[in-house]
């Protein structure tokens, strides 16, 4: 229970203080890489912030191509990529999930977070028509693009490319 006790101060801080935590920053996406998870358990979020400033991005369109591991709060959007393979994000989506599991044993008035992963961006520039599609904007989900058949496509499955 050691871990309950010292698990995430920053994930604390900001869930319980949304309008603190908007206020300091810039609205948008906040764009941290990934292997910065692990540290959200046990680092304060000006140790955190001072350590992974990330890059802000006003959309998802703006998301270089990958799977982002994604954490949303009232104002706060914060996506942890981009990482090559669905299954390395699958497993930092489990340690994040679990950092905030454990705030929110700490605090039960947590609620209406979101955790995901996603391949990214999904929604194509506001250049595009629009039209051809109904779904959401945010697209949280969307699988990649198929790869090419034959000999290429296959080494780049077998590869993760």
């Amino acid at each position: 229970m050691k871990f309950i006790g010292k698990c995430s101060v920053l994930l604390s801080a900001l869930l319980a203080c949304p309008a603190v935590a908007s206020a300091q920053s810039i609205p948008g996406i906040r764009v941290i890489e990934e292997f910065a998870i692990p540290y959200t358990g046990f680092l304060s979020k000006a140790d955190f912030d001072q350590r992974f400033p990330g890059e802000f991005k006003s959309e998802p369109a703006e998301l270089d191509s990958g799977w982002y591991v994604i954490y949303q709060h009232e104002s706060l959007s914060y996506y942890f990529g981009p990482i090559l393979l669905e299954s390395t994000g699958e497993d930092y989506l489990a340690q994040l999930t679990e950092t905030v599991e454990a705030a929110v044993v700490q605090r039960s008035s947590i609620t209406d977070y979101r955790l995901a992963l996603s391949y990214e961006p999904s929604v194509q520039p506001s250049s595009s028509s629009g039209s051809e599609s109904n779904e959401p904007a945010s697209g949280f989900g969307a699988p990649p693009p198929e790869p090419p058949s034959g000999l290429w496509g296959f080494i780049k499955r077998v590869f993760g490319f």
